[in-house]
């Protein structure tokens, strides 16, 4: 009993931290924003392993002018208004709220007992806030992630009830999973669109350099990375990132700062994107924060390969991409292959 209302405390308190909550006042968001879906699943590429599932819900508000112009704003939120760089005048503003929770095993799902040398078992269930300040060429992410690893994640129920769908043997070795603690990463990523493109209509191509760094219980690294997108009618966004602390929903520019559009409404374009991370904690690996688990020696860099294509209609765009994931931690035979697929709705 200890148990059960100790754990419904805690996820309550993570809610009422990061629950939207509406703002007196006549001046009101009503509507509009930006809906994004990602699933992640290595069951594209035929595997079940390692990351072998994430799932991020978010959402993103319309252009703002102050972030407390949002009546979804937590009450906190206005305080945002009096820092600088991030309230500069010249820069629309984004109120990002996600959901997400990530899966991880070990290659050998059939054994009961702990596999000393392969990674833990492991489930990371979050909520996330985030403020996004953007020109025509720059965007920047800041996101606070809070949840909890362990039971308390869900990540057991969720791949077992997975698998008996799918008519696959459930896994057998959850009991050796992380201990359940509570766990953040506050993460923040600038990224850049190069060349200038004042009309985004026909055969164009384009470059997003993007760079950043974590900070937590949960995560800690570095990273910096390339994007380039090659088609027709490119979207006015920032291009096609995977789930990681840092990613919100596609944010376009929009507004007096989009590019003209092209009287057809239909695009497609082919991508490719690199990401290097300088690895300093992986609580997925390195095990738990504040007690004794089973862990792994994790690797300092690791680097995501990914290429894949997208297509845009109106405000709506559905990308899909394979990625490869380096190895993560000394004694992986192997990097990991898995699919990302992504649906974000501008409305």
């Amino acid at each position: 009993m200890k148990y059960h209302a100790y754990q419904s405390t805690t996820c309550c308190l993570i809610l009422a931290l990061l629950s939207p909550s509406p703002v007196s006042g006549e001046d009101v968001d009503d509507a509009g924003g930006t809906m994004g879906l990602y699933l992640e699943n290595d069951m594209f590429t035929g595997t079940d392993e390692h990351y072998t599932s994430g799932f991020k819900l978010s959402w993103s508000s319309r252009d703002l002018e102050q972030l407390s112009d949002t009546p979804y704003a937590n009450p906190l939120l206005p305080l945002f208004d009096m820092l600088p760089y991030i309230n500069e005048k010249d820069h629309q503003k984004n109120l990002v709220f996600a959901l997400g929770q990530n899966i991880y095993t070990p290659v050998n799902t059939d054994a009961s007992g702990l596999i000393v040398d392969d990674r833990p078992y492991a489930g990371w269930l979050y909520l996330g806030v985030g403020v996004v300040w953007k020109d025509a060429f720059v965007r920047n992410s800041l996101v606070l992630d809070i949840g909890v690893v362990g039971s308390w994640s869900y990540a057991e129920q969720t791949q077992k009830a997975i698998h008996d769908l799918r008519g696959f043997d459930s896994p057998k070795g959850w009991d050796n999973q992380l201990n359940s603690e509570v766990g953040f990463t506050l993460a923040y990523e600038r990224m850049w669109r190069w060349p200038r493109h004042d009309r985004r209509s026909g055969f164009d191509w384009e470059l997003l350099p993007h760079a950043g760094a974590a900070v937590g219980t949960v995560r800690t690294f570095a990273n910096a990375g390339v994007e380039i997108r090659a088609g027709l009618n490119l979207p006015d966004d920032f291009g096609t990132s995977s789930i990681g602390p840092a990613a919100t929903t596609s944010t376009p520019v929009d507004g007096r700062m989009a590019a003209d559009r092209s009287s057809f409404d239909i695009g497609l374009y082919l991508f490719a994107r690199v990401d290097g991370r300088a690895v300093a904690r992986n609580i997925f690996l390195d095990g738990n924060t504040f007690s004794d688990s089973h862990s792994v020696d994790s690797n300092p860099f690791v680097a995501d390969l990914s290429a894949g294509v997208a297509v845009n209609y109106k405000n709506t765009k559905l990308a899909y991409a394979l990625v490869y994931r380096t190895k993560e931690f000394k004694g992986q035979e192997d990097g990991q292959l898995f699919g990302t697929v992504s649906l974000n709705w501008t409305f």
